[in-house]
């Protein structure tokens, strides 16, 4: 009896250190995951709508996905300042990028940025940076060939590319889980909604 109550009182204090040190992690501190998946020329970011603050939930609002064009989409998580320091340090990038490319010639078409072209800026910005307490995935679709595009990066830049699903913020581990259950190639983009909605709900319950 005292043997099992000892092992008991050991699981509750490496539980209650876990989550101890999740409340302190800036990268979880307000919550916020996404996931993204791959399906047949499409593709799938899901994200939740919660602000908190360590346990306690703040607010209820949309997380910050920026989409520079149809076929592109970058989501953040991570602490709230560093995330729209960010996202506007991008958005000067891009614009300064894109001006350079039409220069002062008379051909003014338009030039939309690539997925892994954002990719490649985010990454050099948050290893620049060196300090943003960020995670973004940029996700969208090769317009050359339509095939879909995922990456993931840590609060460095290091990238992580997948022709699956990539996920990112306070829920990721359930969701590595959840969507490796669920995801299945070539799926059409109904298919692909449907899906990855379900995966990302339930790794959510999963992980509350």
């Amino acid at each position: 009896g005292s043997s099992l109550l000892f092992l008991i009182a050991i699981i509750m204090l490496q539980w209650s250190l876990a989550h101890a040190q999740q409340q302190q992690n800036p990268l979880t501190m307000n919550g916020g995951s996404l996931l993204a998946m791959a399906g047949n020329e499409c593709v799938a970011l899901a994200t939740d709508k919660r602000f908190g603050s360590g346990p306690q939930m703040v607010n209820i609002a949309p997380r910050h996905v920026w989409s520079p064009h149809p076929n592109l989409m970058l989501g953040f998580v991570g602490l709230e300042g560093d995330v729209q320091s960010l996202s506007e340090d991008l958005k000067v990038q891009v614009t300064a990028k894109r001006n350079r490319a039409l220069g002062f010639g008379t051909d003014k078409v338009e030039r939309r940025i690539s997925p892994p072209a954002l990719a490649c800026i985010t990454s050099h910005v948050l290893f620049e940076k060196r300090g943003y307490f960020v995670e973004p995935i940029v996700v969208g679709l090769i317009e050359s060939t339509r095939k879909p595009f995922l990456c993931a990066m840590d609060m460095i830049g290091a990238q992580s590319f997948s022709k699956s699903f990539v996920c990112s913020g306070a829920a990721a581990k359930s969701l590595y889980g959840t969507a490796e259950a669920l995801w299945k190639p070539n799926m059409e983009p109904e298919e692909l909604a449907e899906v990855c909605g379900r995966a990302f709900q339930a790794a959510l319950e999963r992980d509350c």
